[in-house]
C-alpha cells in the first residue's frame, strides 16, 4: 500500500480516522493524504414561510448565513491543522479543499489511493451525528477502493478479526485486507458464523489458507449459533480486543445487504473497533 486518504472534520469520530491513518500509514509505509469539503447545501435549502412571517423568514435567512460563514472559517483551518498534526507525528501531508460538487470529487479523489480511512459520521458540516453519516455510505457504495469506517475510539494493539462466510464480498474483503497491508505484525482471528460447525470451520480454514499464502499467522473460529452475526461479531470484538474487523456479507441478499442491510448497519453504529469494508 502507498497512499491512503483520510477524510478531515471536525467530529469526535474524524480525528480517531486522522489518528488511525497515522498508525496505518507507518505499518504500511504509505503516505497519507487529507481531503476537507465546504459543504452548505443543508444551510442552502429553502424553508416554509408561514403566513404574516417575512420577520421569521428574515431571521432564519440571517441565521443560516451565520452559520455558513462559521463553518466556512472552521473549514478555512482545519487544513492547516492536519498539516500540522502530522508533522507532530513526522509526516508530511497535504490536505485538499473541495467546495463544489463534493461527492463526485470525492469519488475521483479516491481513484488515487489505495485505501481510505473515515469516521463514521463524517458529513463535511462540522457537527457529529449519530450513526454512519450518508456521505460515508456514498463512499463505500460508489467508491473503488476498501474503507476504513471508525468511531470515536480506536486501538493499535490486538488481533485483526476476520469475518467469513465464504461468500464473494468476504473473500474480496479479505484479499483486499491482505493486500494492503493492514494485518501488520500480528495474527488474524478468523471467525465464521453458521447454522452447523463443521460447516462454519470449514469456511474458516478457506480463509486461514488464503492469509496464509501472504505469510499472515491465524487463529480459527467456527460458532454455530441462530443469533444475528452482529452481535455475535460486537461480542467477540470486544472479547479478543481486536483493533480492526475485516467484514464482507453476512447472508445471502445481495450487494444492497452487504453494504446496507440491518448485519451492516448495526455493526456501523455500534461496532467498537474500526471496520474495513470492500465491495
Amino acid at each position: 500500500m502507498r497512499s491512503i486518504l483520510v477524510t478531515v472534520d471536525d467530529t469526535p469520530s474524524a480525528m480517531a480516522a486522522r489518528a488511525l491513518a497515522v498508525a496505518l500509514a507507518r505499518q504500511c509505509g504509505a503516505r497519507v493524504r487529507g481531503v476537507t469539503a465546504l459543504d452548505v447545501s443543508d444551510l442552502d435549502r429553502v424553508e416554509p414561510v408561514p403566513i404574516g412571517g417575512v420577520q421569521y423568514a428574515y431571521d432564519r435567512l440571517q441565521h443560516r448565513k451565520k452559520l455558513a460563514e462559521e463553518r466556512r472559517a472552521k473549514i478555512a483551518a482545519l487544513p492547516d491543522v492536519f498539516r500540522r498534526c502530522l508533522a507532530d507525528e513526522g509526516m508530511d501531508a497535504e490536505c485538499s479543499t473541495m467546495e463544489a460538487d463534493v461527492r463526485a470529487g470525492l469519488l475521483h479523489m479516491i481513484e488515487t489511493c489505495d485505501l481510505v480511512v473515515t469516521g463514521r459520521d463524517v458529513e463535511f458540516h462540522l457537527e457529529p451525528i449519530d450513526g454512519v453519516a450518508p456521505l460515508v455510505d456514498h463512499i463505500i457504495a460508489k467508491g473503488c477502493r476498501p474503507v476504513v469506517v471508525t468511531g470515536p475510539q480506536w486501538s493499535e494493539s490486538g488481533p485483526v478479526l476476520v469475518a467469513y462466510d465464504g461468500s464473494t464480498a468476504a473473500a474480496k474483503a479479505l484479499q483486499m485486507a491482505a493486500l494492503t497491508g493492514v494485518f501488520g505484525s500480528t495474527p488474524a482471528h478468523i471467525l465464521s458464523i453458521g447454522r452447523e460447525q463443521s460447516a462454519a470451520l470449514s469456511v474458516a480454514e478457506r480463509a486461514g489458507s488464503f492469509l496464509a499464502l501472504h505469510g499472515i499467522d491465524s487463529d480459527l473460529e467456527a460458532i454455530a449459533t441462530s443469533e444475528s452475526p452482529a452481535d455475535v461479531l460486537l461480542r467477540r470484538a470486544s472479547e479478543t480486543g481486536a483493533r480492526l474487523l475485516v467484514m464482507g456479507a453476512f447472508g445471502h441478499r445481495g450487494v444492497r445487504e452487504i453494504l446496507f442491510g440491518s448485519t451492516t448497519r448495526h455493526l456501523f453504529d455500534s461496532a467498537p473497533v474500526p471496520l474495513f469494508i470492500y465491495h
